[in-house]
């Protein structure tokens, strides 16, 4: 089967299909002048573009975007005018707290102020931008961002620190030699006589070698010319005998003060703590302290030292062990202990 031919077209006869009429808005509806959407005789702005509707206010360029700015910076204005309020407000109930100023500044500095918060200038939308940009979506601002919290009042400026002088040259002042103090030279006070009474002294003769003795009150009487006196019992030898003096207390005994008028008799002094003599010279309560021959030689006065007076005693013995130098019998005319 043959193919038909082709009848070729005419030329200069090929043209475009026939564009289809323009879509016209019906009678009594509004055509968006930017677009060209249909809009309704009550709708003021285009739901396409979102350009104004003809013959609106907001159908000049940039007009909705300047209102919304302006109502907004008008909010902010007002809150921060509140928020300054409410800061001086408060300030006027706090007493004003008086500091003094520091004595080394000469002059105060004056306090800092802080510049007020600078408003935003509206920006508006140019004039040439392009009509079609969609609008910018701006929010109310809340309440809690128009009310500013309250401007805390400026602290005043730090008073500048001013520098210590330079340090001066020490001055060489000349070295006072450190002074030994000399401890104070105690003298040794005088010894003061004991009170004693008569009674207080005694023959202490624990072996009996005393053949005879005299009043013992007689040698603390006072009176010189009155005496005790011991004979011992042997004609030769030592005689073992002596002489206690109760003092009455513990006391401190220094010296001992014997008058005889049978000088040449030797002694040993001996001391104890307790009130009664221990029964025998060999006891060990008993102190031996010193020792005296010749006793009265001379002016028939002796004066025996016992010791500086750190010891108490409670009772003083004069053991006498050899006779005078004259005779066997001793006599002590008066005894004095001082302390």
């Amino acid at each position: 089967m043959l193919d038909a031919e082709r009848i070729p077209a005419p030329e200069g006869s090929t043209s475009a299909p026939p564009e289809a009429p323009e879509a016209q808005p019906p009678a009594g509806a509004l055509a968006c002048g930017t677009c060209g959407a249909e809009m309704a005789p009550e709708q003021d702005w285009c739901l396409n573009c979102g350009a104004a509707a003809p013959g609106r206010l907001g159908d000049r360029s940039g007009w909705r975007a300047f209102s919304t700015i302006a109502v907004l910076t008008a909010l902010l204005v007002l809150g921060a005018a509140a928020a300054s309020f409410a800061a001086l407000s408060s300030d006027k109930r706090k007493p004003a707290v008086a500091t003094a100023p520091p004595a080394q500044v000469a002059q105060a500095a004056p306090p800092a102020t802080t510049p007020p918060a600078a408003t935003p200038a509206p920006t508006t939308a140019p004039s040439g931008a392009a009509k079609k940009a969609p609008l910018p979506t701006v929010k109310a601002p809340s309440p809690a961002t128009a009310s500013a919290a309250p401007a805390t009042p400026a602290k005043p400026a730090a008073t500048p620190r001013t520098s210590p002088p330079a340090p001066s040259a020490p001055r060489s002042t000349p070295s006072t030699p450190a002074t030994t103090t000399k401890p104070k030279s105690t003298k040794p006070t005088a010894p003061v006589a004991i009170k004693l009474d008569p009674s207080a002294g005694s023959t202490y003769d624990p072996s009996g070698r005393a053949a005879a003795t005299g009043d013992a009150a007689k040698a603390l009487d006072g009176n010189s010319s009155t005496s005790w006196y011991l004979d011992p019992s042997a004609t030769d030898g030592p005689i073992g005998a002596g002489y206690a003096i109760n003092l009455g207390q513990q006391r401190a005994v220094k010296r001992i003060e014997v008058t005889t008028t049978t000088p040449g008799f030797r002694v040993e002094v001996y001391a104890t703590d307790e009130a009664t003599p221990p029964p025998d010279i060999t006891d060990t309560r008993w102190s031996h302290i010193t020792n005296v021959s010749n006793v009265g030689s001379g002016s028939g006065a002796q004066t025996i030292v016992v010791g500086g007076g750190t010891s108490k005693y409670q009772t003083v013995l004069l053991w006498i062990t050899d006779r005078p130098s004259d005779g066997a019998r001793v006599r002590i005319s008066e005894l004095k202990l001082l302390g």
